[in-house]
């Protein structure tokens, strides 16, 4: 009876469509539009999805097709090798997405529980300011990917009208000379790469906002430990209630709080960890193909501004999971500095006792992996970049 007064009171918490799931709902929507993600309850998608990735899976498989063949021109498979690499990358989230859906249901329902969501005004603040980052990061990173694709569709369609021949990066088995097999194959070229943009950088977007999610989770955790003995002493006045016991209560909900936030973590990167490390593989050879490519385009093309464009999407897709991993590891480090920075002189003893148990478990941070192999870090960063570089001076010196 008390553990509830004391949570009315310290929190008033909200529960349907909180602000943390909110951090989230944007990606979604999205991905629930284009098929790579189930609707909730599941029903009534199943065939749409399942036809989404029949097409995606079509389109990637055409793509290899081209590739083998054209694998003794080095210009022309510089041309394929960066978009296949990048839809192998898509297709493997999307099958994460499929398989794992009742995990990943889980994990978004997750933030919907109380503990995430106090009603504390400086809590509630931060809480919304995660909302909007992840809003104008899906916004801004989508319209990127958009826009690429739209460029790459341009480029096509002006080439066709000075009467140039075009030459899709994909095997079709069709003459494209006739204007309307032309047509039809540009919108379908269009449409593909242009719902694998939108969708691989959604699901980006969803995983590296549930990073920044849980980093924002250690903020609000580390603020309640930090001021635990002044919010204990002022509900103990509110609610009559005895000092020690407020102060253990508080102190559990916030033992409890800091559980959640590793189990959070922990599945994500159960559900997502081999998918980031298929990424952290294939990236370095992505950049390298794309900037291959590139080298030889005029800088004033369509074609050149599109692939820019493309490579800022693949650096901006790497960069979220080493930043944001980053990020709450250095969150994380900093709770036993917060646990040991409350005043607790004159707290009970039984309390101080807990107190050392927390700190010396929190002297291990959280650190992200992909798969168990690969941090999520600035330094993997560095080291993929690197790696492109290496790739892409190999390919220059054996041209």
């Amino acid at each position: 009876m008390f553990v509830r007064s004391v949570e009315a009171v310290q929190a008033g918490l909200v529960t349907e469509g909180s602000a943390a799931w909110q951090c989230v709902s944007v990606h979604m929507r999205l991905l629930q539009r284009v098929g790579f993600m189930r609707a909730p309850g599941g029903t009534g998608t199943g065939g749409y999805r399942a036809l989404v990735l029949a097409v995606t899976a079509t389109y990637l498989l055409q793509e290899c097709v081209y590739a083998y063949q054209e694998r003794n021109d080095m210009s022309k498979l510089s041309q394929v090798m960066f978009l296949l690499l990048c839809h192998i990358t898509s297709i493997v989230k999307q099958i994460v997405f499929h398989i794992d859906a009742d995990r990943i249901d889980q994990l978004v329902e997750s933030l919907n529980e109380p503990i995430y969501n106090s009603a504390c005004p400086r809590a509630r603040a931060l809480l919304f300011q995660t909302a909007g980052s992840a809003s104008r990061l899906q916004r801004s990173y989508a319209g990127c990917a958009a826009l690429t694709c739209t460029l790459w569709g341009m480029f096509a369609a002006w080439r066709r009208a000075c009467g140039r021949a075009v030459e899709f990066p994909f095997w079709t088995g069709l003459c494209t000379d006739p204007p309307t097999i032309f047509i039809v194959i540009l919108l379908y070229s269009f449409y593909v790469t242009t719902l694998v943009g939108l969708a691989n950088t959604t699901m980006d977007a969803f995983i590296a906002t549930i990073l920044y999610q849980c980093k924002t989770q250690f903020t609000i955790l580390r603020n309640d430990f930090e001021t635990l003995p002044e919010r204990a002493k002022s509900l103990s006045i509110k609610t009559n209630e005895d000092y020690e016991r407020v102060v253990m209560t508080l102190f559990v909900n916030c033992y409890h709080h800091y559980q959640k936030i590793i189990e959070t973590a922990t599945l994500l990167g159960h559900i997502f960890g081999v998918a980031i490390l298929v990424q952290f593989g294939i990236g370095g050879w992505i950049l390298c193909m794309a900037a291959y490519k590139l080298v030889s385009l005029n800088i004033l093309s369509i074609e050149f501004a599109s692939t820019a464009l493309f490579i800022l999407c693949i650096l901006t897709e790497l960069f979220l999971y080493c930043y944001y991993g980053n990020e709450l590891t250095v969150e994380s480090d900093k709770l036993v500095c917060s646990v040991y920075c409350m005043r607790w002189q004159r707290a009970p003893p039984r309390f101080r006792r807990l107190l050392v148990l927390v700190m010396e478990r929190a002297r291990r941070p959280l650190y992200p992996t992909a798969a168990s192999l690969v941090p999520l870090s600035l330094e993997t960063f560095i080291k993929i970049l690197k790696s492109s570089y290496t790739f892409y001076a190999v390919l220059r010196q054996t041209k």
